[in-house]
């Protein structure tokens, strides 16, 4: 036996269960754990991992010979001599004579710096001392006092200079002559062989 009641409750839940079978629900995603990110400090921040470090608490005294790169964060004093390039890091202080391929100041240095390519001082790189180069490359609020040596550059080959001039010299040379002075321009090509003078 059904009251009006039950009958009215019975066809509420069965158009509740119509309007819910209509309307799709979301899924609801389950949560996903977090993954601590794996930690590569060296190629972050864009230094070569085959490179010498004197990290900024250390102390350097005394003379490095190495065929890797240099990267100096802290103090040096004595000598480095690199196959490959020194980096002097903002807030580094070195006093030391330098031999390398490639050398970038943005710290304080004090020496004689030998640089077999290229000197770069940025905007935070004080320089004092000599320097001797082929390129230096001194970026606006560096500072540079000292003396400085330029090298010449490595002349091409003898043998490519040499042909290249003997092919220029037998060929016959032309000259171009534009009369201004009429209304219509005129273009005459001249042989150096021409002997009639026009």
């Amino acid at each position: 036996m059904f009251t009006r009641r039950d009958a009215s409750t019975t066809d509420r839940s069965s158009t509740d269960d119509s309007q819910r079978s209509t309307t799709p629900t979301p899924p609801v995603p389950a949560p996903q754990p977090v993954m601590p990110q794996p930690v590569t400090p060296l190629a972050s921040t864009g230094r070569n991992s085959d490179e010498s470090l004197i990290a900024r608490e250390d102390t350097f005294e005394g003379q490095l010979n190495t065929t890797r790169g240099v990267r100096i964060m802290g103090t040096v004093r004595g000598g480095i001599e690199s196959q490959q390039y020194v980096h002097v890091e903002e807030n580094a202080h070195v006093e030391a004579d330098i031999t390398a391929q490639e050398v970038v100041i943005a710290g304080e240095y004090s020496g004689k710096l030998t640089c077999r390519e290229r000197v770069e001082i940025r905007a935070s790189g004080r320089v004092s001392g000599q320097i001797e180069t082929q390129k230096l490359l001194l970026h606006e609020g560096g500072y540079f006092d000292g003396e400085l040596h330029m090298q010449k550059p490595t002349p091409a080959p003898a043998a490519t200079t040499s042909s290249t001039r003997s092919e220029s010299e037998d060929r016959p040379r032309r000259t171009r002559y534009v009369d201004l002075s009429s209304d219509t321009s005129t273009l005459r090509e001249v042989g150096t062989t021409d002997q009639s003078g026009s």
